[in-house]
């Protein structure tokens, strides 16, 4: 599938959350066979259309349980749930929290933006290994890489991360993979404890070797950590994994913006990235 027929799709999608979504349909409107649609959008986007549906109708859930006062039901059965039990079983586990508590504490976090991407962010999926990486960037150019790779950002609240994004790119070692300015992953590291205080991918490369190229740039230190999801977290898509899978062991629990998260370690000289 071309980069317009995802685009149209995504679209189509992000119209029809509040209707019958299945792969079949949704397929059929892309004008290809279930089978091939289902492999093109997962080996694209990274994750399965189920997967794309389901988190989005629970973030505008989420938002509706904090914007307004309609009960929870009816909002359970407008994105898509069968009934007000297993909204409660799905929200709770990818939230960590019920729908009702979530309400009480007026809290809102996305797990999933819409994949609405510009043609520079199509250029990404193109350029294979040809990505840039450099040790500055500002605020301005990591927020719209964040909001991208708002999964990988457990309990992201826009304001107050923009706020600290900005104060990163002034203070800690920055390193920044680009396609002619167009982000595509990026970290910023703590020079005194290692620590990455932030990690963002762009969803269209993740399947590339750029999260390597970010962990060799930053190969002069005896070891790196980071906090990520839980295992068996519900919203993790897969990030924690691909840590490990690089060389990055599990370390102490922690709870982070009343999220609870795990501390992973790594030790880059004896990796093989």
């Amino acid at each position: 599938m071309r980069s317009a027929e995802h685009a149209a799709t995504v679209d189509f999608i992000e119209r029809s959350l509040h209707t019958d979504l299945h792969l079949d349909r949704v397929a059929a409107r892309a004008g290809y066979s279930p089978y091939h649609f289902h492999r093109s959008f997962r080996r694209t986007f990274g994750l399965t259309l189920h997967a794309y549906i389901r988190r989005r109708r629970l973030t505008e859930a989420a938002r509706a349980l904090v914007a307004t006062s309609e009960p929870i039901i009816d909002i359970a059965m407008r994105h898509g749930f069968s009934g007000q039990q297993s909204f409660t079983n799905v929200f709770s586990a990818h939230y960590g929290t019920p729908p009702a508590a979530w309400r009480r504490a007026q809290r809102f976090f996305p797990l999933l933006l819409p994949y609405r991407f510009d043609e520079s962010e199509w250029q990404l999926s193109r350029a294979g290994s040809g990505l840039d990486v450099t040790d500055r960037a500002d605020a301005g150019l990591l927020l719209p890489l964040s909001l991208a790779a708002v999964d990988m950002l457990p309990a992201l609240d826009v304001e107050q991360h923009t706020g600290a994004l900005g104060r990163q790119a002034d203070t800690r070692q920055v390193f920044f993979a680009h396609r002619e300015g167009q982000g595509a992953a990026a970290m910023t590291v703590d020079s005194a404890t290692g620590h990455i205080e932030y990690l963002a991918v762009h969803p269209l490369v993740r399947a590339s070797s750029v999260l390597s190229s970010l962990l060799r740039a930053a190969q002069d230190r005896p070891r790196l950590s980071i906090t990520t999801f839980r295992d068996g977290d519900s919203a993790d898509l897969g990030h924690r994994r691909a840590l490990l899978r690089l060389g990055f062991r599990p370390a102490p629990l922690r709870v982070e913006f009343g999220y609870p998260t795990q501390l992973l370690e790594f030790e880059p000289s004896g990796a093989s990235l």
